[in-house]
């Protein structure tokens, strides 16, 4: 993960659930001051999971992206245990109501009814919390499955782009020396130009310096 703070909440929640479990346990068959004080204690864990889990919640949302969907999944999948934790809770409560009411009208076998409603209440709701904790945590590894392939594109997508950047740098060089080829090609033309106008040029000058001669040496004193 991304974030130590992260973690060590992860693990201070987990301890937080366990310890609330627990308390759960003792509170459905717990009487007098031992009730009050498992009541207390699954009303601190409650209250102390609350604010574990917006603290990961927090760190999850800011953590950089290939670890995100991780910490996301982790946050959810423990807020599903803490909130089914939170029903059987309230149940457990609803229940010793409903037993005190019952005692009032004197049917032991009403409260033995009622506990055991309470019971298996309880039991579901754990059975509940193990078949959500599995599902959130096959969901957890298809995220990061599915966020380990996408990183793997993104590699890949990052080295093509680096080759092509490579590939347009080539071209633009080429481009470059054939800017500077062509530039010596007009030059080379342009020379081979100007000797053959200055070639031609000497050669008129020859024949008319030759036609010259011939008629000034046989010509002229003919005449």
């Amino acid at each position: 993960m991304s974030s130590e703070r992260f973690e060590y909440a992860e693990d201070e929640l987990e301890g937080v659930l366990e310890r609330l479990g627990s308390a759960l346990t003792q509170l459905e068959t717990s009487q007098g001051e031992a009730r009050k004080r498992n009541q207390q204690i699954c009303e601190k864990s409650l209250e102390d999971g609350s604010k574990l889990l917006e603290e990961m919640d927090s760190e999850a949302r800011s953590a950089p992206l290939q670890y995100r969907a991780q910490m996301i999944a982790t946050v959810r999948a423990l807020e599903s245990r803490l909130q089914l934790l939170r029903s059987s809770h309230r149940s457990i409560l609803s229940g010793s109501k409903s037993a005190r009411t019952s005692a009032t009208g004197g049917s032991g076998k009403q409260q033995q009814q009622a506990g055991d409603g309470v019971r298996e209440k309880v039991i579901s709701g754990i059975r509940t919390l193990e078949r959500t904790g599995d599902s959130l945590f096959r969901s957890q590894q298809v995220a990061i499955e599915t966020e380990q392939v996408g990183t793997g594109i993104i590699e890949d997508l990052g080295t093509q782009r680096e080759s092509l950047e490579r590939t347009r740098n080539r071209l633009v060089h080429t481009e470059t020396e054939l800017d500077e080829t062509r530039s010596v090609l007009r030059k080379m033309t342009w020379n081979v130009l100007t000797s053959k106008i200055t070639l031609i040029a000497i050669i008129f000058i020859e024949i008319g310096i030759l036609v010259a001669v011939v008629y000034w040496k046989y010509f002229r004193k003919t005449s």
